[in-house]
């Protein structure tokens, strides 16, 4: 795993790419300007043929990384090559012109541009080694060097070390932010599988399974903002034969509002059994008030007595429930409150309904409520109390997903908060 291709693991990023393309850029550039160099005029010795051949394949690979896929994955290889012919051709013209001092310029060019232009560490050992020694030799075997020996022998090794040592200070670089990515790797992994769990235990606090019961028949609809949401819709089979329903929005998003849904269903499933829904209320608000001190919530307790249809409730800062009589068009139902688990004192009364058969009650979070179309208007109370007419016709599931489609599309589905519905259908 150490010995892992550093190539690979930095995988030819855009710092290697645009690196590479500008060396090519200077290694025509400096190739380009010898042809145009009094050469002549000078007595050196530098073929123009040649000159322009390479000076032709550089510029054309410096293309090719824009258009080749495989010119870009081979790049390294292809950068070694040119730093390669690079160094051969400003040693033959070295040897050729007895140290001149402009040829001298382009071999510390070629020595020093290497270091940051690679990430494999034995390409560039083997490189510096063959091309030093190179240099080296050509120097002690040229005739009347036009450069003192000891300077040229220090241009030749010094950029040979710093390319060594840059080498070495960006792979340092580079193995801290592969354990960086290690690391942040392995928080998100963390973080997903907790998200998870999360996303498991909200499903379980909204309620779609139902139990079968005379006299009502229920039917809950959830979609959350993020991977997790602050809804919970619930129930409890009192002592005395009612039915509690719960129905809850915890201010926020994500796993903190999960949490706290969580816990005030708990705290529901031990209250549920109070004389009156507001009592409920008031105990969940007591039992989760030094517990919670970053959240609100609003909420909904029926207590529903399946003999005789009687609902008691209590609204706890919550929307309006809507009430759908058979032969009349639907309408809000009275009931007010503040909410729980504030740095307030509730205040919270009950309610007493006792609807026909055949009569239906909507609850609803205010996700669905607070959604905008493009001129910033606000769906609220009045387009949700128009869809709930024009889709009067549907019943259960189907008439709750037709309720949140019309959302949908007048926010173009731009959402902003978690949605979540319940309907008691009275038989």
């Amino acid at each position: 795993m150490i010995k892992q291709s550093i190539q690979e693991r930095f995988k030819l990023d855009d710092e290697v790419m645009k690196i590479s393309r500008i060396c090519l850029v200077v290694f025509f550039s400096f190739i380009g300007f010898g042809v145009f160099a009094p050469t002549s005029e000078l007595g050196l010795y530098d073929p123009t043929w040649i000159r322009i051949l390479h000076a032709s394949i550089t510029l054309g690979f410096f293309f090719a990384t824009y258009v080749s896929d495989w010119v870009r994955k081979q790049i390294q290889t292809i950068m070694l090559f040119f730093f390669y012919t690079m160094s051969a051709h400003s040693l033959i013209l070295l040897y050729w012109n007895s140290l001149y001092i402009g040829y001298l310029v382009g071999m510390i060019l070629v020595l020093s541009c290497i270091g940051v232009s690679f990430v494999d560490r034995r390409s560039l050992v083997s490189y510096l080694g063959t091309v030093s020694s190179a240099g080296i030799v050509i120097g002690l075997y040229t005739k009347e060097p036009q450069v003192d020996l000891p300077l040229y022998l220090s241009a030749i090794i010094t950029p040979a070390l710093v390319s060594y040592l840059t080498l070495n200070i960006r792979l340092s670089s580079v193995e801290k932010l592969r354990i960086s990515e290690s690391q942040l790797k392995g928080f998100q992994d963390r973080m997903l599988n907790e998200l998870d769990m999360a996303n498991e235990t909200q499903s379980n606090l909204v309620t779609t399974q139902w139990p079968k019961t005379k006299g009502v028949r229920l039917h809950s609809f959830f979609r959350s903002f993020g991977q997790v949401g602050g809804d919970a819709i619930s129930y409890l089979e009192r002592e005395d034969g009612k039915l509690a329903l719960f129905f809850a929005d915890v201010s926020g998003h994500g796993i903190a509002s999960a949490m706290v849904s969580a816990m005030a269903v708990l705290a529901f499933k031990i209250h549920g059994n109070q004389t009156e829904p507001s009592a409920c209320l008031k105990a969940i608000h007591e039992d989760l008030q030094a517990l919670v001190p970053n959240n609100h919530i609003s909420a909904c307790v029926l207590f529903v007595d399946t003999n005789t249809r009687e609902i008691q409730y209590s609204i706890a800062g919550h929307p309006p429930l809507i009430r759908m009589e058979k032969d009349s068009d639907p309408k809000f139902m009275e009931g007010m409150g503040t909410l729980i688990v504030s740095y307030l004192k509730p205040s919270l009364k009950n309610f007493t309904l006792t609807p026909n058969p055949g009569d239906r009650i909507l609850l609803y979070s205010d996700g669905i409520l607070e959604v905008f179309d493009d001129a910033g208007e606000i769906y609220g109370d009045e387009h949700l109390l128009s869809s709930v007419k024009i889709h009067s016709d549907k019943k259960g599931e189907e008439f709750l997903n037709a309720l949140y489609e019309d959302s949908m599309s007048f926010s173009a589905k731009r959402i902003s908060d978690d949605m979540s519905m319940l309907l008691l259908e009275i038989l």
